[in-house]
């Protein structure tokens, strides 16, 4: 069945807790027909102030995305986006993109790939 706003398409977005910038601009950038659906990784401890801090959070994402990813899907997005920087490169682009399909069974793009996807070969 089509959705009555999303026609077009819908975009599953999962973003960390504590991300306040991802959100606002899905919608500034709404476009008709197009949804954006969110999930919030959950982030207890968003401490960066050292390499082991960092890893800390990577290891929090990597705890709580299976848990957003499942929240989002029950939406049906026709594709999944990670918004945020962190876990998108660590690992590299592939390793990350891969292992988004492994999870969502949708089609995962993250950036740098995303803009040159969109605009075709």
């Amino acid at each position: 069945m089509t959705d009555a706003l999303g026609w077009r398409r819908k975009f599953g977005v999962i973003a960390p807790s504590t991300n306040t910038i991802v959100e606002p601009d899905f919608y500034a950038m709404t476009v008709p027909g197009v949804t954006a659906h969110f999930s919030r990784i959950h982030i207890r401890n968003q401490d960066l102030s050292s390499d082991d801090q960092f890893e800390n959070l990577l290891v929090q994402i990597r705890g709580e995305i299976g848990f957003a990813c499942e929240r989002v899907l029950t939406a049906e997005p026709d594709y999944m986006v990670m918004g945020m920087s962190a876990e998108t490169f660590w690992g590299g682009v592939e390793e990350t993109a891969s292992s988004s399909a492994r999870s969502t069974g949708s089609p995962a793009w993250t950036w740098p790939p995303a803009p040159r996807r969109a605009n075709g070969p």
